[in-house]
């Protein structure tokens, strides 16, 4: 397992996941992240794609016993989670200048849940099976993860995506970052 990093665009110390964080990892080269919700005891509740769940999970002598899947929404260690890439953690109650200039996807301006209720939002969508079928852009694993912390269903990852689509212009980067902002205050399940 890589060491974490709290703010991947800016120089930080280290800090290792607590229970109730959001964590993420770069898939593909770094093509999208994944996220999910740390739950403590080195475990991961997450939702996967299509992809992910057609076959077995392979098998793992960490989270084995342990492991439990309900349709779309798996929890598994966190070495399976993290698939050899880096541990990141997701930050919350960022500043708007400081989101806007940060990579879509790694933090929000929206406040966060306290930890317990994160962890318990989490297990909850897990044994009911209670977020859906997953889709890219209405229905991810940062659709899910945010959901859990906040009760707001955004993907800010999908949002930069179209930030970008868009313009590139820096108005065009200020007005997509109010769009999301605005989205991720009202966007709820």
């Amino acid at each position: 397992m890589g060491q974490p990093q709290s703010k991947p665009s800016k120089p930080s110390k280290p800090r290792f996941p607590q229970p109730g964080d959001h964590i993420y990892c770069e898939r593909k080269g770094g093509l999208y992240d994944h996220h999910g919700i740390y739950v403590g005891d080195g475990m991961v509740i997450h939702l996967r794609g299509a992809a992910k769940k057609l076959g077995e999970l392979p098998a793992c002598h960490r989270c084995g016993g342990k492991r439990v899947e309900n349709g779309e929404i798996a929890k598994v260690c966190i070495d399976c989670f993290l698939d050899g890439e880096t541990l990141q953690i997701y930050d919350y109650g960022v500043p708007v200048l400081e989101f806007i200039s940060r990579k879509r996807g790694t933090c929000c301006t929206s406040r966060s849940k306290p930890p317990h209720e994160v962890i318990s939002a989490a297990t909850d969508l897990l044994e009911r099976n209670g977020f859906g079928p997953y889709d890219m852009f209405t229905n991810n694993c940062e659709h899910f993860a945010v959901y859990c912390k906040t009760g707001s269903k955004v993907s800010y990852q999908i949002l930069g995506r179209i930030e970008l689509a868009t313009t590139a212009a820096p108005a065009g980067i200020l007005a997509g970052a109010a769009v999301a902002a605005g989205y991720g205050a009202s966007g709820s399940m």
